[in-house]
């Protein structure tokens, strides 16, 4: 047995799982009732997949949010209905959890059915939120889309988040 050979294999077989993580792109919940998917730089930071409801949160690298707090983020959620009522109970428990936030601002140019735009205040930030909502197979699905407002932050980024989190959107069925 070359015991120098084994750190080194340990090394490789980690840096191998841990390449392959990072490169996921498809998802799903609710045993396969919700798919997904989100580019392959996004990490996931948190997981609930069994039980209910269930979720998926993503970091999206911001570069402008290196060395602070502030983070953007996408979460995907979903959670089991017990009839046609729930989804409507469900969405509006949301819109107004959103309502109570620190700082909460209407976006107007984000209404829609089942679409609600805001801003709020985290810390000395302020945050765009972009909350989507829809039934897929007796499953209710949220998809939240959070960016800091940072002064430092380009254009084409802005764009390209918001531009990923439509395609998120769409890949669960529920259009951009």
């Amino acid at each position: 047995m070359n015991l120098p050979r084994i750190p080194l294999a340990l090394l490789l077989l980690g840096a191998a799982t841990l390449a392959g993580a990072q490169a996921r792109t498809r998802y799903e919940l609710n045993e396969g009732r919700v798919h997904f998917t989100v580019p392959p730089d996004w990490a996931a930071i948190m997981e609930k997949t069994e039980g209910n409801p269930q979720l998926v949160v993503f970091r999206v690298p911001d570069a402008s949010a290196e060395g602070s707090q502030d983070m953007a983020s996408v979460t995907v959620k979903t959670q089991l209905l017990r009839g046609p009522s729930t989804f409507g109970a469900l969405v509006q428990e949301e819109f107004e959890l959103s309502k109570q936030q620190t700082g909460y601002e209407r976006d107007a140019a984000g209404a829609g059915e089942n679409v609600h735009q805001y801003f709020v205040q985290r810390g000395p930030t302020r945050y765009r939120v972009h909350d989507r909502f829809r039934e897929t197979g007796g499953v209710w699905v949220h998809i939240r889309c959070q960016r800091p407002l940072l002064d430092t932050t380009p254009p084409a980024w802005t764009q390209a988040f918001d531009a990923a989190c439509q395609q998120v959107i769409g890949s669960t069925g529920g259009g951009a």
